[in-house]
Formats: structure tokens, sequence, C-alpha cells
């Protein structure tokens, strides 16, 4: 069942958690499909944790070269650029706010833990 957060923490961003797909890569926890008000669906929604904190990114599509490579950056990970972005960073935080509180509220903080669970 997709939970829907709009409670102070979140300061009522109309957020629905559709799916979630853990994926523990570094700091990546995993991707969500996250439905924004009523009518926005946004696919692919990095979540991250990090330093006992954890946080949602907006999607980006990779960077290519001429030659249709992907662009690296000088520590050898793939660069991506913004499809779309906040035009206030809090506005970005609460979004933010909003996707782990319906991660977390859906399956437990634990989801956004460093080490994936047993199998």
């Amino acid at each position: 069942m997709p939970s829907t957060v709009t409670n102070e923490t979140a300061n009522a961003m109309p957020v629905h958690l559709v799916d979630w797909q853990p994926i523990v890569k570094g700091s990546l926890r995993g991707f969500a499909k996250v439905r924004l008000g009523r009518a926005l669906l946004i696919n692919d929604v990095p979540v991250l944790s990090s330093n006992g904190r954890a946080w949602a990114g907006m999607p980006g599509k990779p960077l290519l070269g001429a030659d249709g490579t992907g662009l690296r950056d000088d520590k050898g990970k793939q660069r991506y650029a913004p499809v779309l972005e906040w035009t206030s960073r809090e506005s970005s935080d609460r979004w933010s706010a909003a996707v782990v509180a319906a991660i977390e509220q859906e399956h437990g903080s634990a989801a956004l833990d460093a080490a994936p669970e047993a199998a």
C-alpha cells in the first residue's frame, strides 16, 4: 500500500511512495517512484544515506561525450545532468524529507541503513 506523508516533518509536501527498490551501493540506498501531488509521477528517485542522514535527490541523466561514452569526474564516477530541479533549497529539502519519511513509514528506518538485510 502506498505511503502518503503530509505531516509536520515534511511541511505538508504531498508525496506518495508508489514503489521502492532497495539497492545498496556506496551511499545509495535505493530508488523510489513517487507521486507528487495528484498528477506528477517521478521515477528513479535516488535515495542516499551517509553520516546518519538520509536524503532524496532528483533523477538525472548520464552525461555523454562526443563518442557516446559516459563522462566521468576526477574520481572516476559517472557524471549526471539534472532532469528536474527545485527553484529553492527549502523546497528541495521539504521534498527530500517527505520522500525519506514515506520510505521509513512504509519500510521502516532500516530500509535506509548502510548494510542490506540478510536474504
